[in-house]
């Protein structure tokens, strides 16, 4: 058994598992929209996704071993590949509801259910080209040049896909808005717009996810078993370009001036520091603002950090070696400041 076979099947099984979800998605979609060009798209797509899967599988049974792929390092290999493709999901399915949220259940049915299925679509296929790319960069980084090729013609059609159904999303997401109870003629087509920017949000997103998806797997071809990125993060930042202004964790956000937002990102869970950057870009996006948030970025000393009182971090410090309290007063120091949490820190890092 080789380190490419383990590390290339894996990555294949996956190619070939998204771009089944594609086909499934889009056979149920072709039932519910309309005759027409699009519908003839989906149809056209249909045909293209399955023989891209019949290349996968006849590639796939030239790779496999006869006696199957066994051990620590193939469960390795499949594990950061997946994890890869995972990390899109998650941000990808907020963008499902995102204009959802913005529209408040005001659409026409039918307009509602086609936006909702080309959401679908481009979910499924954005996973699709992040398998895909991590799988390419794995083929790359063992020199499997026939791999590479397959993955990279596979990419590319996917990519082509991906901008197809970008374009219906943001066409479906104003057809949406401009039948909505008159909104738009009232407020200039703000909901349009609103819609056009959340879904380039979620775009942006998908390809810097993607991206970093294919560099995580070149350390997975050598063997090196890296730490995959948070997809909550992601997912909190997409929901922060949409989220209400009311909704925030800082209060009257948009009337507070840039020294008294940056006076009070201090006090807030990486979680919502998160929420307010995603906000910030998708609204005023002020680079001080960002540079701010920026600074105050980091792991927190433990899961659940953020959430607890001072009391519940100081008991849990006399549990913790020496070391993590020294991370605890540097977080704290950057952070809210509280005397009482630093005291207890330093008294737990002196000998």
């Amino acid at each position: 058994m080789t380190v490419m076979t383990d590390a290339l099947v894996p990555a294949l099984e996956d190619a070939r598992e998204a771009h089944e979800a594609v086909v499934d998605r889009l056979r149920a979609d072709v039932t519910a929209t309309p005759s027409g060009p699009y519908r003839q798209m989906l149809e056209r797509q249909v045909d293209d996704v399955q023989d891209s899967l019949q290349r996968i599988e006849h590639h796939m049974r030239e790779l496999r071993p006869r006696s199957g792929l066994v051990g620590d390092s193939v469960d390795t290999a499949r594990f950061i590949s997946r994890s890869a493709v995972r990390t899109v999901m998650l941000p990808l399915t907020i963008g499902s509801t995102l204009v959802t949220n913005m529209l408040r259940g005001r659409r026409p049915n039918d307009e509602r259910r086609l936006l909702r299925n080309a959401q679908d679509e481009y979910a499924v296929t954005a996973r699709a080209l992040a398998a895909c790319r991590a799988g390419q960069s794995i083929a790359e980084e063992v020199h499997d040049q026939a791999t590479a090729d397959l993955l990279a013609a596979l990419r590319r059609q996917d990519e082509e896909l991906l901008e197809r159904l970008e374009d219906s999303v943001a066409q479906n997401a104003r057809a949406v808005a401009a039948a909505a109870n008159g909104f738009v003629q009232e407020n200039g087509g703000g909901w349009a717009d609103a819609a056009a920017r959340a879904v380039r949000t979620v775009a942006g997103r998908v390809q810097d996810v993607a991206q970093t998806g294919s560099r995580r797997a070149r350390g997975a071809a050598g063997g090196a078993v890296r730490e995959m990125p948070e997809p909550t993060r992601m997912a909190e930042e997409v929901q922060g370009a949409v989220t209400r202004e009311e909704e925030l964790p800082i209060a009257r956000f948009s009337q507070l001036s840039v020294d008294e937002i940056q006076q009070q990102l201090r006090t807030l869970s990486q979680s919502d520091l998160t929420v307010i950057e995603g906000y910030e870009r998708t609204h005023s996006n002020r680079p001080p603002v960002l540079d701010a948030i920026g600074q105050l970025r980091g792991t927190e000393p433990w899961p659940g950090y953020d959430t607890m009182d001072p009391d519940k971090i100081t008991a849990q410090l006399q549990n913790v070696p020496a070391s993590v309290a020294r991370q605890v007063q540097e977080y704290e120091q950057r952070h809210q400041q509280r005397q009482k949490v630093i005291s207890a820190a330093q008294a737990r890092t002196t000998p």
